[in-house]
């Protein structure tokens, strides 16, 4: 497995801009909304490639979810891939009963609330629409999103280089990649200063620990230091979201990256993982959770180790043990979703993403309409 921690030294270049529209016409941004304003949401989504599918899974009250609709149609007129799933969409729930996936549901017959749910719906939705070769998530509580523009300049780079790569070498074996954007700084905003190199709270934690295990599993380097165990903001191959299993609630970033370093251990094809840390230099306001919350977070995480107990090296299991001693933590393991690859997407017969799209023929407002409010 490869482990690249990349600073770029400018991110526009006048080659790549060519390549920008392919990039972008064959790429899905899922945003992961619960209770956001419009505002915001529309913030995000204004820095999204105009010809790129965007698709919003939403955990709003379902009593909002109308007036979330008709905002999107009133000020998207330019957009014309835009897609608004509800985490709690009966055909949603339809699906996982038919095919198997029991645990995404709650007593109610609906998907449960929780990020990864919301994930997993997302890549899902992106999978059905068969054209995507990548898939980005973004996080709708995101105050100040013009630094989506670098995020996703960023990617653009490091994906299609790995593509031109791997077909200037015929090297055409399937292969997993990851890219995980680390902040250049979380600051409040009102605070007054931006000090760069300052990970998240929940990072600070999970890292470390993801770091041991990377240099115990893979071999990786004192240069192989993780930084991206709770990556927000991310992007894969298709391929990738497809082959790795999600996790419940705030678990699944770190889960994702462990299942990732899963495939690497059991990989035979040399340079068939790679994970891509990409450190930003925009800063990244959203907002401040309390203390509890981001607990929880930190349990979360830490319990997607939990999942490959039986594989865990004896260093890391002391040094798991240590910081739930330090934090008094109790951690359990995540539910888990099968991989996608293992669902038979192509027997699908419930789920349309036509259904969900804002401008599918005949409904919505025409862009005239929408533009005259």
């Amino acid at each position: 497995m490869n482990i690249d921690t990349m600073r770029f030294s400018h991110i526009l270049e006048a080659n790549g801009l060519y390549d920008l529209n392919y990039f972008f016409s064959r790429t899905a941004f899922v945003i992961a909304h619960k209770s956001e304003s419009l505002d915001t949401l529309l913030g995000v989504i204004w820095y999204l490639p105009v010809n790129s599918p965007i698709l919003i899974v939403t955990n709003c009250s379902q009593a909002e979810e109308e007036a979330l609709r008709q905002g999107l149609l009133r000020n998207l007129a330019g957009h014309r891939e835009v897609y608004l799933i509800h985490q709690k969409d009966e055909a949603i729930a339809r699906f996982f009963l038919r095919y198997g996936v029991h645990t995404i549901l709650g007593a109610d017959g609906k998907v449960v609330n929780g990020k990864g749910e919301g994930m997993y719906i997302g890549a899902l939705m992106a999978s059905l629409l068969g054209y995507p070769e990548w898939i980005v998530f973004y996080d709708a509580d995101n105050f100040v999103p013009n630094a989506l523009m670098e995020y996703t300049l960023a990617m653009s780079k490091l994906f299609l280089q790995e593509k031109q790569e791997r077909a200037q070498f015929d090297t055409m074996l399937p292969y997993l990649h990851n890219v995980r954007i680390c902040w250049s700084s979380k600051p409040a905003i009102g605070s007054g200063s931006i000090t760069p190199g300052i990970l998240g709270r929940c990072t600070r934690v999970v890292s470390p620990l993801m770091t041991t295990l990377a240099a115990e599993w893979l071999g990786a380097g004192d240069d192989s230091t993780i930084i991206t165990s709770n990556a927000g903001e991310q992007g894969f191959t298709m391929r990738t979201a497809q082959t790795l299993r999600f996790s419940s609630g705030y678990s699944v970033e770190t889960f994702q990256l462990l299942d990732l370093f899963a495939h690497a251990l059991t990989s035979q094809q040399p340079g068939h993982v790679l994970l891509q840390q990409y450190q930003a230099q925009s800063p990244h306001f959203h907002e401040k959770r309390d203390d509890q919350h981001i607990q929880r977070m930190i349990a979360d995480s830490l319990g997607g180790f939990l999942h490959f107990k039986d594989l865990l090296p004896p260093v890391v299991e002391r040094q798991l043990e240590q910081i739930c001693n330090e934090m008094q933590l109790e951690i359990t393991p995540p539910v888990l979703y099968p991989a996608l690859l293992d669902l038979p997407l192509e027997r699908n017969d419930i789920l349309s993403t036509e259904h969900y799209h804002l401008f599918a023929q005949g409904t919505g407002l025409t862009e005239q309409e929408a533009l005259c409010g």
